[in-house]
């Protein structure tokens, strides 16, 4: 039995490959086999080693394929594909090929982990904050859909949310001159209502899951947050303590700063790092725009940052950052919501 082995796991829906590589980096080939429970244990127990470590490219698999193999190897991991290029920029690109460069990765230490929740409770919470995002991107898609048509066919007055309401909408329906295109538009309605229906019992089932974490309830405690904000910052954040620093929260969310150089030399000019969960982004803009309206903690900190920056942009994005790190702060310390904790510098 060897001391250790290091392992990877090509994931898909009909199939899976394991490749084994020894401490030594000599690789001992791999074993494909179909892709289910009994067989992925099944494949790990015949790797005889005192301490087996796996490593998977992150899919929609790799959760379920994490959770199956935890109780039969030393450590799993799950890892960010984007930051394999010896795998996916290679000319050769095959399964048994990606696994045996993926244990050379893992032995090297060269991968980028990915963060996944730490109990079922966790993930499913975020499932339904993503399912419920997903239903009002489709209500959105709906509505850009219903505009369109109207507009396709003539009726131009459109710009008022009454071309959605069941009372208003009969309006702009006995305007159509074309009997199909009437039809189509009602189908449509009758989509937009069952979807607006599913979109309030997805909130209602977010945030009857939400209620078991009590951080939500200090976040909803800051100035334009709202309801759905705080539940989409704990569920895709899922622990406080992924961040050391709050500079790392702030790449997650889209608002870290990437910094080409070369020599020393600027390539380029400073930007925001696209890398990271768009919607973390949009939460914490949602909440500047709803906060500044009033008098408040967040508004004077902006204030306070353009008076400093002279620039409404770089003010933003500063007071952005700021709302993130205090509920990071809140969070990790497990501490109530404060006014005063914008006028701390260690948030």
């Amino acid at each position: 039995m060897r001391k250790i082995a290091y392992l990877a796991m090509d994931v898909h829906a009909r199939n899976c490959v394991l490749g084994e590589m020894d401490g030594n980096g000599e690789f001992h080939g791999n074993r494909s086999f179909k892709t289910c429970e009994i067989n992925i244990i099944k494949a790990l127990k015949t790797i005889k080693a005192k301490r087996k470590y796996l490593v998977i490219e992150a899919g929609p698999l790799s959760n379920w394929v994490a959770q199956v193999a935890n109780d039969h190897v030393t450590r799993v991991i799950i890892c960010d594909p984007r930051e394999n290029a010896l795998i996916y920029k290679s000319s050769q690109k095959r399964d048994k090929v990606d696994t045996k460069k993926l244990c050379r990765l893992l032995r090297l230490n060269e991968f980028k982990e990915v963060y996944r929740p730490e109990n079922d409770q966790r993930a499913i919470f975020k499932a339904a904050v993503q399912h419920y995002l997903d239903l009002r991107d489709q209500l959105k898609a709906l509505k850009q859909k219903i505009k369109a048509m109207y507009r396709q066919w003539g009726v131009i007055d459109v710009f008022t949310e009454s071309v959605y309401s069941v009372s208003g909408r009969d309006k702009f329906l006995n305007q159509l001159k074309h009997r199909p295109i009437y039809l189509q538009l009602k189908r449509l309605y009758t989509l937009l209502d069952t979807t607006a229906d599913m979109k309030q019992d997805a909130q209602k089932s977010m945030t009857s899951l939400g209620r078991k974490y009590p951080e939500i309830k200090e976040f909803k405690k800051m100035p334009g947050m709202g309801i759905v904000g705080p539940h989409t910052f704990d569920a895709y954040i899922q622990t406080p303590h992924r961040f050391a620093k709050s500079s790392r929260l702030w790449k997650y969310c889209r608002l870290g700063i990437t910094d080409h150089t070369s020599d020393g030399k600027p390539l380029g000019y400073r930007r925001l790092d696209k890398s990271g969960i768009s919607e973390l982004k949009a939460v914490s803009y949602r909440a500047f725009l709803s906060a500044i309206k009033g008098d408040n903690e967040i508004r004077r900190f902006y204030l306070s940052s353009l008076k400093r920056t002279h620039d409404k942009k770089h003010a933003r994005l500063n007071t952005q950052r700021k709302i993130l790190s205090v509920m990071l702060s809140i969070w990790k310390k497990g501490s109530a919501y404060r006014a005063e904790l914008f006028l701390d510098p260690s948030t």
